[in-house]
C-alpha cells in the first residue's frame, strides 16, 4: 500500500502540485455563514383576528384549560392582484441571474466525511467517493471544519456532510482496561502545524482519482485560509452549546405554567348548495 504525505502549504513534497500556494489559499472559502450555535430569533407571535364567538365549552384540566369556540365565519380579504414588473425591473432580474451563473463553481461533488479526533491534534479520516472509502490522517483539528456544509477550494465547489467525534488518550485506556478495545491506535507522527501547515497522510484509496484527492486537498487548503473565523465559530458553538444545556436544564427543574389551548371552528357551507340556493 502507498503512503504519501501531502503537506498544502508546499507546492512539492512527494507530489506535484499544479496549483501554488497563493492560488490554493485565495480560492478556499466557506460559502455562507458559519453556525455559531445561536439560536434563531423567535418568530414573531402570529397575529389572530378577533372572532365573533357565537358559543363556547371550556373543559378544565389538571395545569391548564382546553377552550373550544365556535366562531363566525372569518372574512377573507380578496387578494390583490400581483404589480406587474416593467422592462427594466426584469432586465436588471436577467442580469443579476447571469451574474450569479457566471460566478457559479464548478460543482467538486457532495461528500460524506467522518472524522474522528484523537486528543485534539490528530484526526482520522474517512470520506467515499464513487462507492469507494478513502481514509487519511490529518494534522488538522476537525472539530474546526464544523458547522458549514459548502465550500469553495481548488477552483470548485463542494458539499461537505461532516460526522465528527472526540477521543482521547485516558478514555481510550479506560476502554482497553475494561475489554472493550484491545490495543491503542497507531497514529503516525505527522508534520508539525504551526511550523509547516495543515497537512494529511493517505493510508487508503486511490490517489490517481483527482476528484477524491482534490477535495481533501481543498478542504485543507480551506483550514489554512479561514483558521480563525473556524476556530472562532467552534468557540461560539461550545459557549452557546453550554448556555442551551443551562437553559434546558432550568425548564426541566422550572417548567413555566402551561398554557391555554384555545380552539375556534366555524360552519363551512357547502359550495354546491349555496349556488343551486342562488340559482332559484
Amino acid at each position: 500500500m502507498k503512503v504519501s504525505v501531502v503537506c498544502v502549504s508546499a507546492i512539492l513534497l512527494v507530489t506535484q502540485n499544479c496549483f501554488s500556494q497563493d492560488e490554493q489559499l485565495s480560492e478556499a472559502k466557506v460559502i455562507g455563514r458559519i453556525s455559531d450555535g445561536k439560536p434563531s430569533p423567535p418568530l414573531a407571535p402570529k397575529v389572530l383576528p378577533k372572532y365573533k364567538i357565537h358559543w363556547q365549552k371550556i373543559h378544565q384540566k389538571k395545569d391548564h384549560r382546553v377552550i373550544i369556540n365556535r366562531v363566525q365565519a372569518p372574512v377573507h380579504l380578496v387578494q390583490q392582484p400581483e404589480k406587474q414588473l416593467s422592462s427594466s425591473e426584469i432586465e436588471a432580474r436577467h442580469e443579476a441571474i447571469r451574474k450569479w451563473i457566471s460566478e457559479m463553481k464548478e460543482s467538486g461533488g457532495m461528500f460524506t466525511v467522518s472524522a474522528t479526533i484523537y486528543d485534539r491534534k490528530t484526526t482520522y479520516v474517512r470520506w467515499w467517493h464513487e462507492g469507494q472509502e478513502y481514509t487519511a490522517y490529518s494534522n488538522v483539528d476537525w472539530n474546526f471544519l464544523g458547522g458549514f456544509h459548502e465550500f469553495e477550494g481548488r477552483g470548485k465547489r463542494y458539499t461537505m456532510m461532516l460526522f465528527s467525534g472526540n477521543a482521547t488518550t485516558e478514555q481510550l485506556e479506560k476502554e482497553i482496561q475494561a475489554g472493550y478495545r484491545i490495543a491503542m491506535p497507531q497514529l503516525p507522527k505527522l508534520p508539525d502545524l504551526r511550523t509547516q501547515g495543515a497537512s494529511y497522510m493517505m493510508v487508503k484509496g486511490d490517489e490517481k482519482n483527482d476528484d477524491a484527492m482534490e477535495f481533501i486537498e481543498a478542504i485543507h487548503d480551506l483550514y489554512e485560509s479561514e483558521k480563525i473565523p473556524l476556530k472562532t465559530a467552534w468557540r461560539e458553538r461550545i459557549k452557546n452549546k453550554k448556555i442551551r444545556e443551562l437553559k434546558e436544564k432550568e425548564l426541566r427543574e422550572n417548567p413555566p405554567p402551561k398554557k391555554d389551548i384555545i380552539i375556534n371552528f366555524w360552519e363551512i357551507k357547502n359550495r354546491d348548495q349555496t349556488n343551486r340556493k342562488e340559482s332559484k
